[in-house]
């Protein structure tokens, strides 16, 4: 999800994350510069070999780049990259120059559809490439040679290949998280269950096109389709996971999608020690609209309202609703008086709705003239919590109801 206002840069994060970033880039720099030096040429079967890796690499990116976009779009930490598919072949067969090359290709393909600030796609680049570095040394240390023989021995090395790949990849990862959150959780810093399997899965599928490629260099063009359906089964599921996240009436999310989704927002605010507010909405008299015309035109209400919130609020605030009449905000990097800018939108653009609805008889009625009264609640993130920030928010809003309601109160 995109935020207001610009993306942090390297500076925004804590000292001891960026010490950790400059010198695990350096490191990475250094293995590279080992691993090329005095590396072998490159025979005709190899450049092959390079060439179908590259194109089936490509092929894939270009292919799933929309189903790429909306995943990375619908997810806010850390990223399974699929393209491990095509670098373990290349560091387990190719000579190392030209296995760096065709991963820095392929990253350099990735960068537009990343959408990720520079130091961050660098920094991935860099874990890739000391993992990748690290198998492919773990493959010349055994002698492993697929071309000429194949065995269990073989086998067993490829696949603690990609286990120390997938090992120092995280770990990467893990190290940044851990320095740059104020109260890191294990599930946080080591990813969840889903994205390591993920991510076991992509490498299970680099041991086998490493095996494909060794007996048959144009094999990896055969993969690029399995690897989009891939892809696009794993953003179904992500979508469908979504829909338990989502309130039916107002196409808002609900409580549990809410509060999942502001959680790693906090942790980001945290981490940039940057402003969040809370803006609790409570619609006035909503009851009446039940009592007065059914409850099928207090849901058409409900659905207006939650269509002014996606008109009236910002790329990055975060919407939901509660149940009944009540809808909550997050707004991120926003102080008291901005917030309080938004929620008089919102308010303005309900006073406005004109709903157009059937009455407990089925006639048709034209609901208008509704209000609602808002409360806020500012604070910068590192000192302050989301239940804080709901408490004060909720008693503003009783403020604004008690004072005649169709107002926005701001908590002191």
């Amino acid at each position: 999800m995109a935020h207001a206002g610009p993306r942090p840069g390297l500076r925004s994060l804590p000292r001891p994350a960026v010490a950790y970033i400059l010198v695990f880039e350096l490191v990475a720099l250094g293995a590279t510069t080992l691993a090329l030096l005095g590396d072998r040429a490159a025979s005709a079967t190899e450049w092959r070999r390079f060439g179908a890796l590259v194109v089936a690499g490509a092929a894939h990116l270009w292919l799933s780049r929309r189903t790429e976009e909306a995943r990375r779009d619908s997810r806010t930490g850390p990223h399974v990259d699929t393209s491990v598919v095509w670098i373990l072949p290349a560091m387990v067969l190719l000579p190392a120059w030209m296995a760096v090359l065709s991963l820095l290709l392929l990253r350099v393909q990735l960068y537009p559809v990343a959408r990720r600030p520079l130091y961050r796609f660098t920094f991935g680049t860099a874990g890739i490439l000391l993992a990748a570095l690290a198998a492919l040394a773990l493959v010349r240390v055994t002698d492993l040679d697929v071309l000429r023989r194949f065995s269990l021995v073989e086998l067993l090395v490829l696949v603690a290949a990609a286990v120390v790949y997938f090992v120092l990849n995280l770990a990467s990862i893990a190290g940044v998280i851990a320095l740059s959150t104020p109260k890191p959780t294990w599930s946080l810093v080591a990813g969840s269950r889903r994205d390591n399997g993920m991510a076991a899965l992509t490498l299970c599928l680099g041991v086998l096109v490493a095996l494909a490629v060794a007996h048959a260099w144009a094999a990896p063009l055969l993969v690029v389709p399995l690897l989009c359906a891939l892809d696009w089964g794993a953003l179904q599921i992500e979508s469908l996971r979504g829909d338990s996240r989502t309130d039916d009436k107002t196409d808002l999310l609900n409580s549990r999608g809410w509060y999942e989704q502001v959680d790693r927002e906090f942790v980001r605010a945290r981490r940039r020690g940057s402003s969040v507010a809370v803006a609790v909405l409570d619609l006035d008299h909503f009851k009446q609209v039940n009592d007065t015309w059914g409850h099928p035109a207090g849901d058409a209400v409900l659905r207006a309202v939650g269509a002014v919130l996606h008109q009236t609020t910002r790329q990055g605030d975060i919407v939901g609703r509660f149940g009944g009449e009540e809808f909550v905000l997050l707004l991120p990097d926003t102080d008291a008086h901005q917030a309080s800018l938004v929620a008089e939108r919102v308010r303005r653009g309900v006073a406005e709705m004109q709903v157009v609805a059937t009455d407990k008889r089925g006639n048709p009625v034209e609901i208008a003239a509704r209000t609602t009264s808002i409360g806020i609640a500012a604070a910068p993130a590192p000192s302050t919590t989301l239940e804080s920030l709901l408490r004060r928010a909720d008693a503003a809003v009783y403020d604004a109801k008690s004072t005649g309601r169709n107002r926005v109160r701001v908590a002191s």
